[in-house]
């Protein structure tokens, strides 16, 4: 992927998880498809709080000091947000849009260099800025398609 295609993705995803509920009642967001999975408010919030609290101030972070380590985010042993806060869908999905936007407008702000620049969290090791946002698109495309066939059980 490249880093046009990478920012592309990123920028795209809002509106796909956008389109995706469109159509659904609140029951229906808030409807799990198995005891075991996510509902697609579930999975929503686990988009924002991941980008608004972990990865975006972890980019910043590896902008401006030298590669700084990380603590863990994650809540419980299965992961960050292994249990997401139930709140209002479309405020959510706002607030993951503009925190999106941010995230894009400031990879968009990156000099060459920059995007080399390095940080080391406790799940993935030692990242540059390419690297991390590679990983959040290829997060944002797994996510993506758990809401499509999330969508696909739930609206039935």
């Amino acid at each position: 992927m490249t880093r046009d295609e990478l920012l592309e993705t990123l920028g795209a995803t809002p509106d796909r998880v956008e389109r995706l509920a469109h159509g659904l009642s609140a029951a229906q967001l808030t409807r799990r498809p198995s005891e075991r999975e996510w509902s697609m408010a579930e999975t929503l919030n686990h988009l924002l709080g991941g980008e608004r609290d972990v990865i975006f101030p972890r980019l910043q972070r590896m902008l401006l000091e030298g590669a700084p380590k990380f603590p863990s985010s994650a809540t419980s042993r299965t992961g960050f947000a292994a249990e997401p806060a139930l709140r209002d869908f479309g405020e959510d999905l706002a607030a993951f849009s503009q925190a999106r936007s941010r995230t894009v407008a400031f990879l968009k702000g990156l000099g060459q260099r920059d995007w080399q620049r390095i940080g080391t969290t406790p799940t993935r090791g030692t990242l540059t800025i390419e690297a991390y946002a590679r990983y959040l698109a290829e997060h944002d495309l797994e996510h993506v398609a758990q809401l499509e066939a999330t969508r696909a059980v739930i609206a039935g």
